[in-house]
């Protein structure tokens, strides 16, 4: 009688996760899995850059982490194009731009990181307006705190008469 081969063919559900390895990767991945190395979950790209603005990305690698902290990374590299990479960031900012998105020039950047700052630096209070005893302390000490600490000359003369003049914990008092 003669056999007949019967080949099944299954179909692969739709968004399933399925990896095919090559009989070398299936060596390598067989020796890793004897180092004991941990596995890196939730990254979903790597990217190499070479000399020559060269970029190779893989795109869902499995990547796994020695204990010494080398990682080893497994898929698909592909050579991708800086070039056109950026060309459609700058087309997607630019789009952002007309939606109403906060623009991305260097001045807008650059206003928006000083508007910042302004909101970081400690408020002035009512104590500051009024005259400090500063007999026994340095000019330059007080210079120093004022400028460390990012305080008014008041607060700076306080706090150097609280510690003696010791101008490290004064300014580590106003840091805090």
């Amino acid at each position: 009688m003669a056999e007949q081969k019967i080949e099944e063919i299954s179909e692969v559900p739709q968004g399933a996760n399925v990896s095919v390895f090559s009989k070398n990767e299936k060596k390598a991945r067989a020796l890793i899995a004897k180092l004991n190395l941990r596995e890196v979950k939730g990254i979903s790209r790597v990217t190499f850059k070479r000399r020559g603005n060269q970029i190779f990305a893989i795109d869902n690698p499995d990547v796994y982490k020695s204990a010494a902290g080398t990682y080893i990374v497994f898929g698909e590299a592909k050579l991708e194009d800086f070039a056109q990479r950026m060309a459609e960031a700058q087309a997607q900012s630019d789009a952002g731009a007309d939606e109403g998105l906060a623009p991305k020039d260097p001045a807008s950047i650059t206003a928006d990181l000083e508007a910042a700052s302004l909101l970081d630096k400690p408020q002035e209070t009512e104590d500051d307006d009024e005259e400090v005893d500063e007999t026994g302390l340095k000019e330059e000490d007080i210079n120093v705190v004022i400028e460390q600490a990012n305080v008014s000359r008041a607060k700076a003369a306080k706090a150097l008469k609280k510690h003696d003049g010791d101008i490290v914990n004064a300014i580590m008092e106003l840091s805090s």
